[in-house]
């Protein structure tokens, strides 16, 4: 363990201001950012607007070029950018949540280069639709330890890690309920609901920044285009897409079955090796609802995926880069997007026509004997 690098124990302590994020009000996390002049100053120039062809929010956020970044090239060496990793030199925001893994911590605090900020620290920020906008940006460390993360971890540690984002992620959606209450109560709209986004980026060619393995925790009063998508779906089909998945996706495309939730291959692919996981039950739709079973076949889901990607990717002699984003909210059920860049885009994709150079049931056959 001695050359590994992490984050010192007596680092973590110092920075602490919550242990457990569940625990915290709606004020404390408010003052938290608040008191936070690195978020004050990086939180100051956000601006937003909505593409009326398609309903997709635009945030624009010029502070977040200013992020580190230590992702490095082939023939560079990663010791080098390791060593300099903000994250393991305590070089990083106060934290929210701390737990004990089996011989590490997870851990969770405040982006330094938030997306949103709550709505005392924003400019005054409209979209054409005149509400403001506004959120929260948190980050999860998987682990303290720099090369630990879903992929290399104890799958008992991979629960934890889980359980904890699924906390953040009901704690967020109460912070938003609370906010929205407030903002209305003093004449402002706001929107008639928040949104929890749960992604994480892996390379830089997918807008990942820092390796320290980590997730991010978005709550905001804007809605992503796909949740809206999986809210008209549902209003078109009568179903969420998780349950329409589990019914029509072919049996040939399934990877693994974890008795709760299933990894396949979506029949409406990409690109090459994207993966979805399922739950099975599709009348839950949010993180924190699932129940002990839940979260295990969802961690072994995230193992298994993000491990595919650390084996195949070289072998395909590509850059590892791959982005997990979840889908939740009314509408989706709750699955999850594991979409490796395995191909790059073109004028096609732009205009929405996507063609992938890969056959699902092909990629399932790979995967399959992979993960074996």
């Amino acid at each position: 363990m001695k050359d590994l690098k992490r984050i010192e124990p007596e680092v973590l302590q110092d920075l602490v201001e919550g242990r457990a994020i569940e625990e915290l009000s709606t004020k404390h996390l408010l003052s938290y950012y608040e008191n936070d002049n690195k978020n004050n100053r990086y939180s100051a120039a956000v601006k937003s607007t909505v593409d009326p062809r398609s309903n997709e929010a635009i945030i624009y956020n010029p502070s977040r070029v200013d992020r580190p970044h230590d992702y490095h090239i082939k023939e560079e060496s990663p010791t080098l950018f390791r060593n300099d990793c903000p994250i393991c030199n305590g070089k990083t925001t106060g934290i929210l949540d701390l737990v004990e893994l089996s011989d590490e911590f997870t851990f969770i605090n405040k982006n330094l280069y938030p997306v949103l900020s709550p709505p005392e620290l924003q400019d005054d920020n409209k979209t054409p639709q005149n509400f403001p906008v506004w959120g929260m940006h948190l980050v999860q460390w998987s682990s303290s330890y720099h090369e630990r993360d879903w992929h290399n971890m104890p799958i008992e540690d991979c629960v934890v890690v889980m359980s904890r984002l699924a906390a953040a992620e009901k704690k967020l959606l109460q912070v938003g309920e609370e906010i929205s209450k407030d903002m209305i109560a003093m004449g402002s709209s706001s929107g008639d609901q928040c949104y929890v986004s749960i992604i994480k980026n892996v390379g830089s060619a997918v807008g990942g920044s820092l390796e320290h393995g980590h997730q991010q925790i978005i709550l905001g009063n804007l809605a992503p285009r796909r949740i809206l998508n999986n809210q008209r779906f549902l209003n078109k089909q009568g179903k969420t897409f998780s349950e329409y998945s589990q019914l029509t996706n072919p049996s040939e495309f399934l990877i693994r079955d974890y008795g709760s939730a299933v990894l396949l291959v979506s029949e409406f692919m990409r690109r090459p090796y994207e993966m979805i996981l399922v739950l099975k039950d599709f009348r839950k739709s949010y993180l924190h609802e699932l129940d002990s079973a839940e979260v295990l076949a969802i961690s072994k889901g995230w193992k298994d995926a993000t491990r595919l990607f650390q084996e195949l990717m070289p072998e395909l002699k590509r850059e590892l880069a791959y982005n997990v984003v979840t889908h939740n909210g009314p509408g989706a059920g709750l699955y999850f997007e594991f979409l490796p860049f395995t191909q790059e885009q073109g004028g096609l994709e732009h205009l929405g026509l996507a063609i992938c150079q890969a056959e699902p049931e092909q990629v399932a056959n790979k995967i399959r004997a992979k993960l074996v």
